[in-house]
């Protein structure tokens, strides 16, 4: 599971970068940046699953009806915290219809030589949240898995970006 900081801070940090591209309120941004850490209240529950799945943003959509801006935000704090657990333990996309954890663990690790690197793509549906931290074997890391998450994330908003200004240039 990602922390907590990560989980408000990375959302934060895209979101005031492409604020005045998406026409975001910085303000909002920040107002609404506990909704980075909502599905981790899921833990009262005795399980990540209540609110670690797809159905969480169905929330934001509708608000997005009424305020885009704050649906977006909402919408955004949301997402990335099921993609950086998607790549940190693993989220249950699907729950409560199938109860099995979604997972992706991509890594670069090193020995402490250029040579020695060794990258690792693991994919899959499991019956519990891994720990992905070293899973390569010895060494330090110099792309965590998180990371990966982060630049999907970072992605997405450039694409998002794009997209409004393909949008609005026709």
């Amino acid at each position: 599971m990602s922390y907590i900081f990560s989980h408000i801070f990375i959302p934060l940090s895209i979101l005031f970068i492409f604020s005045k591209k998406l026409n975001l309120d910085q303000k909002n941004i920040l107002l609404f940046g506990l909704f980075g850490i909502l599905p981790d209240f899921d833990i009262s529950f005795f399980h990540r699953m209540t609110f670690h799945n797809m159905f969480v943003l169905i929330f934001p959509l509708f608000v997005y009806i009424y305020r885009k801006d704050i649906g977006f935000i909402i919408f955004f704090y949301l997402f990335s915290h099921l993609i950086l657990d998607l790549f940190n333990g693993g989220i249950s996309a699907l729950y409560p219809f199938y109860d099995k954890i979604f997972f992706i663990n991509a890594e670069i690790m090193s020995n402490y030589n250029i040579d020695d690197i060794m990258y690792t793509l693991n994919y899959g549906i499991r019956g519990d949240f891994i720990n992905n931290i070293a899973k390569s074997g010895n060494g330090y890391g110099i792309v965590s898995s998180e990371n990966v998450g982060i630049a999907i994330l970072l992605i997405f908003m450039i694409l998002i970006s794009f997209l409004k200004n393909k949008i609005e240039g026709e």
